[in-house]
């Protein structure tokens, strides 16, 4: 499988189901680096602003499939912490490559030591749209739309990104 190239194993990996990308991912690093995009491409569409408008809006429309109960999407999201894991994710995703903290959030970057947060996401990633508020904003929106769409509960998403997180973290060190 090693001498396979990667455009190839990009096509196979495509075609295997989402819910078994995860423990693809475990096989090994180019398995995992192929597999990590897969498994979580549609979360960059949160970052956008009308897309994930839309995407929530369209689920308040959805008279049959909407909860009985929901957030009104022209309200503003909560205020609360971005999440370690949102952020590592979505980092290796525009970045392409692992956050700096490569060891319980810190690491070095640049020869000085760098833990990942929204306050700094912008600076570290060198794209100046990406602020805190916006870094929440998808998450919020993304967290409530599979709230409602799956039936889920806050802490069992956090779960799930947890599991399909930076699973080499701790093999690499």
């Amino acid at each position: 499988m090693n001498t396979l190239p990667t455009e190839l194993l990009y096509q196979i990996l495509s075609h295997i189901p989402k819910s078994s990308l995860p423990s693809v991912r475990l096989l090994n690093h180019t398995f995992e680096a192929i597999a990590f995009p897969l498994l979580f491409k549609n979360l960059l569409n949160w970052l956008d602003y009308k897309t994930s408008h839309a995407a929530i809006t369209a689920l308040a429309h959805d008279v049959y499939n909407r909860p009985s109960i929901m957030w009104s999407p022209c309200a503003s999201e909560p205020d609360g912490p971005v999440e370690a894991v949102w952020l590592g994710i979505i980092w290796r995703l525009q970045m392409g490559k692992h956050s700096p903290e490569l060891e319980r959030g810190i690491g070095m970057l640049g020869g000085e030591v760098q833990v990942l947060t929204s306050e700094n996401y912008a600076r570290l990633s060198r794209r100046e749209e990406m602020c805190e508020n916006r870094l929440r904003l998808a998450q919020n929106r993304y967290l409530m739309h599979r709230s409602y769409f799956e039936g889920a509960v806050r802490g069992e998403i956090s779960e799930e990104l947890v599991e399909g997180s930076l699973v080499w973290e701790e093999n690499e060190l």
